[in-house]
């Protein structure tokens, strides 16, 4: 009976912790970098808030690199279709976020939205991806070496 209670409890994998909470911190950062600063109610929790779309990704991104580590697809290999994925997200995310705050405000064509939008992201996503990048190889890269030992 003593053994049971001094048995350690089982800890969480770190590589998913961290990947999740990495995700989660540079989605808030670019989608914040990337907003307009007009129509934006920081106090109100809503479905387009930062924190909220942050989660999404992170999610999504682990079961991913669930289904390539089963099939041992490389470390490099998943961070760079982790990232180009993430990329996609957060350009759709910044399109939607513009779309919420500004555009329905007045009268913007869905060109005229990627016109404001594409240039914020691509000044906020290319910094964001390859902060991502580096860091989630190298958690891969050391979760693998491990692994390996």
């Amino acid at each position: 009976m003593l053994h049971l209670l001094a048995a350690p409890p089982t800890a969480m994998p770190r590589k998913p912790l961290l990947i999740f909470l990495l995700t989660l911190f540079l989605t808030v950062l670019q989608i914040q970098w990337a907003s307009p600063a007009d129509g934006y109610d920081a106090e109100s929790l809503s479905i387009l808030s930062p924190e909220v779309l942050g989660a999404w990704p992170g999610v999504l991104l682990l079961f991913l690199q669930a289904v390539l580590a089963r099939r041992q697809v490389s470390a490099l290999r998943q961070a760079s279709l982790c990232t180009g994925m993430l990329a996609v997200y957060w350009l759709l995310a910044n399109y939607v976020t513009f779309d919420a705050r500004v555009a329905s405000w007045s009268t913007y064509s869905a060109l005229e939205i990627w016109m404001h939008v594409l240039p914020a992201s691509v000044v906020s996503i290319a910094p964001c991806s390859a902060a991502w990048f580096g860091a989630a190889w190298l958690i891969l890269r050391q979760a693998g070496a491990k692994k390996s030992r």
